[in-house]
């Protein structure tokens, strides 16, 4: 697995095998910043990576030209994982690894110290071990997002009903497939004039 573009392009991430790590796909990936990237959002973006796995996603922004990037993880060995690929990518200096369960982010924001709403959301669960009708609700009504924020959220295509197409101020205007994986992306209704 590598960065696919940007200032880090083709340098390798590490994923062991051995641990529950189940990355999103490069094939995914490019489609996911080909769609933000049309949506002109990534340049100088503060990214939050939410079960950050590898934090392939957050480095991908960081590579394309986000500011800054946080990823929440829970698993302490993944959190080193997830700091040996920015150490590798040279992005340390602009991300922070937050050894915290995503629950716990939902219902106490502040954990994160950092200024809210941001500007990307990135939520990759492993798709058996959420509830997404408690998820997407909890994440899309959080002051971790705002007017200005878009937020994808990765879930699996067995999903028939899929997920909602309105939450509170965000409305879904993209829900891909790709194989297994099926990719959702909120915008707030302030932006939908504009971006879609």
């Amino acid at each position: 697995m590598r960065v696919i573009a940007g200032e880090a392009k083709g340098r390798r991430l590490v994923s062991p095998k051995e641990l529950d790590v189940r990355p999103m796909m490069d094939k995914v990936r490019m489609a996911l910043f080909n769609m933000l990237e049309n949506m002109r959002v990534v340049q100088g973006a503060r990214v939050l990576d939410l079960y950050a796995g590898t934090g392939s996603v957050g480095i991908e922004a960081l590579s394309r030209g986000a500011e800054h990037a946080d990823f929440v993880e829970w698993d302490p060995r993944v959190v080193r994982l997830i700091r040996e690929n920015l150490r590798r990518t040279g992005f340390e200096g602009r991300a922070h690894v937050y050894r915290l369960r995503v629950e716990d982010v939902l219902k106490n924001p502040e954990r994160l110290g950092e200024p809210l709403p941001y500007h990307i959301v990135s939520a990759t669960p492993p798709y058996e071990a959420v509830d997404y009708a408690e998820l997407v609700p909890q994440l899309l009504n959080s002051p971790l997002v705002g007017e200005e924020s878009v937020v994808v959220v990765e879930y699996p295509r067995e999903m028939e009903e899929g997920l909602p197409e309105q939450v509170g101020a965000f409305r879904k205007v993209r829900d891909r497939r790709y194989g297994r994986t099926r990719l959702a992306i909120y915008i707030h209704e302030a932006q939908v004039a504009d971006d879609v």
